[in-house]
C-alpha cells in the first residue's frame, strides 16, 4: 500500500548543512548532471535563455553552461544561503557572467511570457504543494519550441528499491547528521506517478512524456531528437539510446 505523502520543507537556512549539501553536490553529482544534460540535448537546444528551479548550489546550470557557451542561465531557489553558494560556484567554475543567481518561487518564473528557451527542475517537485500551479508557469514560460526537463523521486517506488537506495545516500550523503534521513525524507514527500500525471492533465503545459527509470520520474517536453550534426561538437558521444523505461506516458 503507497502512503500518504508528507510535505517537506524546501528551504535550507542553516549555513553548515547548506555548505554540507554543497560540498556533496560538487563531489558526487557529476554522473547526474550529465544525464541531465544529455537530456538537454536531445531538445536541440544549444543556446538560449534557460531557467533552472531550485537551483540550489547550482550545479546543474554551471555544468550545461560550461558545455553550451551560447546558453544563458538564470537559476532560482527559496534558500538565500543556497544562491549565495551558487553564485561563488559559478565564480570559481569561470561561468559567473553566463548564470544569474537569486531567490525566486517556482509559482514566478523570472521572465516574460513566452520568452524562455529551456526549463530545469531537478529534484524539486517534492517540495512543491501546488504542482499545477508550477506546471502552469512553465507553460506560461517557455517559448512555442521550448524545451523542459524535470526530475524528480515518485512516491510509489518498489520499498526494497528505496531501502537500497537509502543505504547509498547514507553511505555517500548521509555523514551529516542532519542529512542522514533527507532521502527518505524527499522520497515521502514526492508524488507518485499516477497524481503527476493527473497534475499535468490538468495544467496548461503540453506535448509531455512521464517516464520512470528505477527512483525517478522523469517529466520531458516530447521535442525530436536533433540531428547528431546539429549538436556541440565533441558532445555526440553523450547521445545513446534510452535504457528500457517501465512506465511512460505521452500527450
Amino acid at each position: 500500500m503507497i502512503k500518504s505523502r508528507i510535505s517537506e520543507s524546501g528551504i535550507i537556512e542553516d549555513r553548515e548543512l547548506a555548505a554540507y549539501f554543497n560540498l556533496m553536490a560538487k563531489r558526487y553529482m557529476r554522473i547526474p548532471c550529465q544525464r541531465v544534460f544529455k537530456r538537454v540535448l536531445t531538445k536541440g537546444i544549444k543556446g538560449g535563455r534557460a531557467i533552472d528551479v531550485g537551483t540550489g548550489p547550482g550545479v546543474f546550470p554551471i555544468y550545461i553552461s560550461k558545455n553550451l557557451p551560447d546558453i544563458r542561465f538564470r537559476g532560482i531557489d527559496l534558500s538565500p544561503v543556497m544562491i549565495e553558494l551558487a553564485k561563488k560556484n559559478a565564480l570559481d567554475e569561470g561561468v559567473k557572467d553566463k548564470i544569474e543567481f537569486e531567490v525566486g518561487s517556482a509559482y514566478s518564473l523570472p521572465c516574460e511570457d513566452h520568452s524562455v528557451d529551456l526549463v530545469l527542475c531537478v529534484n524539486t517537485l517534492h517540495h512543491l504543494d501546488r504542482p499545477v500551479d508550477f506546471f502552469n508557469e512553465v507553460a506560461r514560460a517557455l517559448k512555442e519550441d521550448g524545451g523542459f526537463v524535470i526530475v524528480d523521486f515518485h512516491r510509489d517506488t518498489s520499498s526494497l528499491v528505496v531501502r537500497m537506495f537509502d543505504l547509498f545516500w547514507k553511505a555517500f550523503f548521509g555523514r551529516h547528521p542532519k542529512a542522514r534521513g533527507g532521502f527518505l525524507e524527499s522520497v515521502r514527500s514526492s508524488y507518485t506517478l499516477k497524481e503527476c500525471q493527473t497534475f499535468l492533465e490538468e495544467s496548461r503545459l503540453r506535448h509531455w512524456k512521464l517516464y520512470t527509470r528505477t527512483i525517478e520520474m522523469w517529466i520531458e517536453s516530447k521535442n525530436a531528437n536533433p540531428p547528431r550534426s546539429l549538436l556541440p561538437a565533441g558532445r555526440q558521444a553523450l547521445i545513446k539510446r534510452d535504457e528500457f523505461l517501465p512506465y511512460q506516458k505521452e500527450t
